[in-house]
């Protein structure tokens, strides 16, 4: 096992939805640490609402000097789980890797209809992808939850509401 290089970025698994906390602990201990976060639409209470969520939950990255100088004091910080490792060995990060994600620029307009198009609209035409009304052409009336939608489809010279989840139908 090599000894890691001084200043490397770990992989930390924070407690359930502690990532603020453990990051602002963590700064309050003089380490450097990256979480990178996006920008999202989340469908709650069926409206479109926007939040900012870490781009992986459940981790954080902390750039620290000498490990096994630091393993405790990281490990035991409010919000942090474990350090993540490989075997024997912590998981180590590349400085351009995080640099990267934390450029990455989800305001963009190429990302933002990306994401427009990934989560469907109400409003939107359809196709049921999968179960007894596969094939058949349907209009979005409203999102239930985040992957559930209600859908006005013709069916027998009929207009028939149905409830589906996103994935089992696609544009």
């Amino acid at each position: 096992m090599s000894e890691p290089t001084p200043h490397s970025w770990y992989l930390v698994q924070t407690k359930p939805k502690q990532e603020l906390r453990a990051r602002a602990n963590l700064e309050n201990q003089a380490l450097e640490v990256a979480l990178p976060m996006l920008n999202l639409e989340r469908i709650r209470r069926g409206k479109r609402t926007p939040v900012t969520e870490p781009m992986f939950p459940g981790y954080i990255f902390v750039k620290a000097g000498d490990y096994s100088q630091n393993f405790h004091r990281i490990r035991s910080t409010f919000g942090v789980s474990k350090i993540v490792k490989f075997g024997d060995a912590p998981a180590r990060i590349s400085d351009a890797l995080v640099t990267q994600m934390l450029n990455i620029d989800d305001q963009s307009p190429a990302v933002q209809e990306a994401m427009r198009q990934a989560v469907p609209q109400v409003g939107d035409k359809v196709e049921i992808a999968a179960g007894p009304f596969a094939g058949l052409f349907a209009e979005i009336i409203k999102l239930d939850g985040p992957s559930r939608c209600i859908v006005l489809l013709d069916f027998l010279n009929k207009q028939i509401r149905a409830e589906f989840e996103l994935s089992d139908i696609r544009r």
